[in-house]
C-alpha cells in the first residue's frame, strides 16, 4: 500500500469518527427530548415539532434515525426499559442472603422511580393506551427475564434456608415491589389532597420506603419454618 493510499485511508477514518460521534449525540438528544414530550403528552398528544426543537435538530434527521413517530416512541419506550433493567443488573445481590436481596431490590426500585419521573410519566401514558406499544416490543419482555430469574433464585434460596414461607410467586412479588414504589407517585397529588398529607415531603417518602420494606419482609417470611 502506497503512502498516498495510507494517508487517504487515515484521513477517511479520522473524518468518519467525528461523524459517528455527532450522529450518536444527535440520536441521544432526540431520544431525551422525545422522552420528555411523550411522558408529558402521551403518544397521541406529542408533537414532533417540539421534539426536534428541543433536540436542536431537524425533522429529516429524526425520521432518518427512527422512521416515523411510532418508531420514535417505540425507541423511547425500549430505551427507558433497558435503562431500568441495566441499572437493576448492577445491583450486588447476594443469593446467600435472600431477604436482604429482596429488600435491596425494593430500595432500588423505590429510588429509581422517584429519580426518574419521566419514566413514570411514560408508563402512565402507555397504560392509558392499554399497553399498546409495550405489548408489541420483544425488548420490553425479554429484558425482564434476568430480573425474573433473580427473583426466582432469591425465593428458592430463602425457602431452602427456611427464612421464606411457601407458595411465593415471583410475578406477584415484583408487582408488589413496583406498586409500592410507584403508586404514591402516580397518585400523589390526589392522595395528598384527600388525606391532607404532603406525599412529596422527604420525611414522608422515607417513612413510605420503611413501610414498604416492612410489608415486603412480612410477606416473604410469613409461614417460614
Amino acid at each position: 500500500m502506497t503512502d498516498a493510499v495510507l494517508d487517504a485511508t487515515a484521513k477517511a477514518e479520522s473524518e468518519t469518527a467525528p461523524r459517528k460521534r455527532n450522529a450518536e449525540r444527535t440520536r441521544k438528544a432526540i431520544l431525551a427530548a422525545a422522552l420528555r414530550e411523550f411522558a408529558q403528552a402521551g403518544f397521541a398528544g406529542a408533537r414532533i415539532e417540539k421534539i426536534v426543537k428541543a433536540a436542536k435538530c431537524n425533522i429529516r434527521m429524526l425520521y432518518h434515525y427512527f422512521g416515523d413517530k411510532k418508531g420514535l416512541y417505540m425507541a423511547v419506550l425500549e430505551s427507558a426499559y433497558m435503562d431500568l433493567r441495566a441499572r437493576e443488573a448492577e445491583l450486588k445481590i447476594d443469593f446467600d442472603k435472600p431477604l436482604e436481596g429482596f429488600l435491596e431490590l425494593q430500595r432500588f426500585t423505590f429510588d429509581y422511580f422517584e429519580k426518574n419521573p419521566k419514566f413514570e410519566g411514560l408508563l402512565r401514558n402507555e397504560n392509558l393506551q392499554h399497553g399498546k406499544f409495550a405489548s408489541q416490543s420483544r425488548v420490553v419482555t425479554e429484558t425482564a427475564f434476568p430480573l425474573r430469574r433473580t427473583i426466582e433464585r432469591l425465593i428458592k434460596s430463602g425457602q431452602d434456608q427456611g427464612v421464606f414461607g411457601p407458595d411465593l410467586d415471583p410475578v406477584q412479588i415484583y408487582v408488589t415491589i413496583a406498586a409500592m414504589s410507584r403508586f404514591h407517585l402516580a397518585n400523589g397529588y390526589s392522595l395528598s389532597a384527600t388525606l391532607d398529607t404532603d406525599m412529596s415531603a422527604p420525611e414522608w417518602r422515607k417513612a413510605r420506603l420503611d413501610h414498604a420494606l416492612a410489608l415486603l419482609e412480612g410477606y416473604l417470611t410469613r409461614g417460614a419454618r
